[in-house]
């Protein structure tokens, strides 16, 4: 078994093994996406037997910010190993705890995060190192009945083609010296993250100023069956959170869903704001990290992490 660094010639046999290991197709546009696209690279490790590839662990790498410090971090995706060569106890080191071994001593970074299962973030913990697992916390609300927005000063436009690279870019860097640690989501991100996705479909929301035409808020929303994932959002410091909140619920009436969901960490200082506008708060899916930067503490991203629900779904 020989362990490496993916190449594009891998394509077709790490395609081939997400379709069994997985029981879906990774497309060739979804691998280029995450692969080749991704706005500050993407890699993988992978176990090679024979002419065969038998285990991947890949990470798209994501720049993370938090007052004036930027920290690099991979997310791992696409971590997988062929049925054959699955290791059953936690102690062996099969082919895909050696790529992934492979993976975070090749590739400079301060730290890995991911959303895992609790079984895989376990063997997580046991096999690479990661810190002990917590757990998101989820944001629920139920709507019920048609919500009109009565606010004459604002302008609410949804969809791509009204949202300028220029525009998110200057609403980012007005607001996120107020956030604790999150990616930095520059519009460069925004667009290959939502706009540029191959397999999803999102709804951009623009909060403008009626008359001053000032952007004031930003969001990205995915429409469910029943219910409304807020994937992402932030605003200027001047404008109320609780009319961002009015404008989930009155969208959720428009498409005729009954909840709209999202994450927030409990200790970010927004989590009351959810509160107090009838959210219900209850336990989501574990997240993880791996510490690389050892002046890095677990307390502290635990903490400071501004999760999103859009986090996850990049993976």
């Amino acid at each position: 078994m020989i362990i490496r660094e993916v190449t594009t010639e891998d394509e077709d046999k790490v395609r081939t093994l997400f379709a069994l290991c997985f029981g879906k197709e990774l497309s060739r546009e979804e691998w280029a996406w995450k692969y080749k696209d991704a706005p500050w690279g993407s890699t993988a490790a992978v176990a090679v037997d024979g002419e065969d590839i038998i285990a991947h662990y890949g990470g798209m790498k994501t720049e993370f910010y938090f007052r004036g410090k930027t920290f690099m971090s991979f997310q791992p995706c696409d971590v997988m190993t062929h049925p054959r060569y699955r290791s059953r106890i936690f102690s062996k080191r099969g082919a895909m705890v050696q790529a992934g071994e492979h993976f975070y001593r090749t590739n400079p970074m301060d730290f890995a995060f991911g959303f895992p299962s609790e079984r895989h973030a376990i063997l997580g913990t046991k096999q690479l190192g990661y810190t002990a697992h917590d757990y998101v916390t989820a944001m629920n609300k139920y709507v019920s009945g048609f919500r009109p927005l009565r606010n004459p000063f604002l302008r609410i436009e949804t969809g791509w083609d009204c949202i300028r690279a220029t525009e998110l870019d200057a609403l980012w860097a007005e607001v996120r010296d107020t956030t604790a640690l999150s990616i930095d989501k520059n519009s460069r991100y925004i667009f290959w993250r939502y706009r540029d996705n191959p397999v999803r479909r999102y709804v951009p929301v623009m909060v403008r100023s009626r008359y001053t035409k000032r952007t004031r808020a930003f969001a990205v929303c995915a429409v469910g069956e029943d219910e409304l994932s807020v994937l992402d959002f932030f605003c200027t410091g001047g404008f109320k959170l609780g009319t961002l909140l009015k404008v989930f619920e009155h969208l959720a009436a428009k498409h005729d869903l009954h909840t709209v969901k999202g994450w927030i960490n409990p200790d970010e200082d927004i989590f009351q704001t959810f509160i107090e506008n009838g959210y219900v708060q209850e336990k989501g899916v574990p997240f993880i990290f791996k510490i690389i930067n050892k002046e890095v503490t677990s307390s502290f991203l635990f903490s400071h992490y501004c999760y999103r629900m859009g986090d996850y779904d990049a993976s």
